[in-house]
């Protein structure tokens, strides 16, 4: 079996799949240069890079198998007009538990100002910035999914006041999510011009593309902070920019973006009240082993011809 991992992101992932199946496999790593593509694949596995009919044509591409829960860079009908399978692993266990650590990372940097304190620290300066609590603050929770349930988890520890917005609110998803009041999408302005803190865990489509934009960042409390673990494409840039710009936002967090790897000189980034960190919410050893684990039993299943898991093309 011919396993490729393309692009040079997420560095680790070949060796952890390696270790997972434990058999005679050839894994090789391809730069995404179209030229330089290998041919003959049985597995392709995207690491942001998007994998189109030019790369499942030249590469005689078999089986299309994410190291995660995300295929956005995967185009899903040119899969499906070639007849290639397409599977990706559930972002639960593991990974939503990693994902919801580095929630709560990113949340507790911007609370604390940790650019600001670095700056003391650089400076000489102590006892400053003044930080802010996370005890007493109203957090949404926008997506109840693994990872949402993982953070709600954690968070009510911080005696916070906790509130979902879903497609689909009622009270067993209350009890699950440990939440103080669920909302629907109709009721947005009601559950987000209460929050303090929004907490972005929904899923990317074509139909959550641009999910919150300027309206909706204007509904949070004045100073609310906004965490993203989930998909760039979820904010609208522009109005997160000028929410941040008039300080109607008090900062954000951000591990995804709307174009990745993020550019360095991204002006985003130099902002005081933004805290960012490279694509790694769910890069732990516990994640990568777990998901290892499930790519190596799909990689199993396609070459004796078994069932696939996961399967979402």
């Amino acid at each position: 079996m011919r396993i490729v991992f393309c692009g040079n992101a997420f560095s680790d992932m070949p060796e952890y799949l390696v270790q997972a199946l434990g058999g005679d496999h050839e894994v090789l790593v391809w730069d995404g240069n179209l030229e330089r593509m290998p041919t003959n694949i049985d597995v392709l596995i995207p690491r942001a890079i998007r994998i189109g009919a030019a790369e499942m044509e030249r590469g005689c591409v078999r089986f299309i198998q994410q190291f995660g829960v995300g295929l956005d860079v995967v185009d899903i009908a040119a899969a499906q007009a070639r007849g290639i399978p397409v599977a990706n692993v559930p972002g639960t266990g593991a990974n939503a538990d990693s994902v919801a650590e580095h929630a709560l990372l990113l949340l507790l940097m911007l609370l604390r100002q940790t650019n600001s304190a670095q700056r003391s620290i650089r400076s000489g300066i102590l006892g400053a910035p003044t930080g802010r609590t996370l005890a007493g603050q109203t957090v949404c929770l926008y997506g109840l999914g693994a990872v949402a349930q993982s953070i709600a988890k954690r968070i009510k520890a911080f005696d916070v006041r906790l509130v979902g917005l879903t497609r689909n609110p009622g009270p067993i998803r209350s009890r699950q999510f440990l939440l103080d009041q669920c909302y629907s999408r109709e009721r947005a302005q009601a559950c987000l011009s209460q929050s303090d803190i929004l907490m972005m865990c929904v899923r990317h489509t074509p139909e959550t593309t641009g999910l919150v934009g300027e309206k909706e960042l204007r509904w949070l409390r004045p100073g609310a902070l906004v965490i993203n673990i989930a998909r760039g494409g979820l904010i609208h840039r522009e109005g997160l920019e000028k929410c941040l710009g008039d300080r109607h936002l008090g900062g954000v967090g951000l591990d995804v973006y709307w174009s990745e790897p993020v550019d360095p000189q991204d002006p985003l980034l130099r902002l005081p009240n933004v805290v960012a960190t490279p694509h790694i919410a769910g890069i732990t050893d516990a994640s990568l082993t777990e998901i290892a684990e499930v790519v190596a039993a799909n990689i199993v299943q396609f070459e004796i011809g078994g069932r696939l898991q996961h399967i979402v093309a």
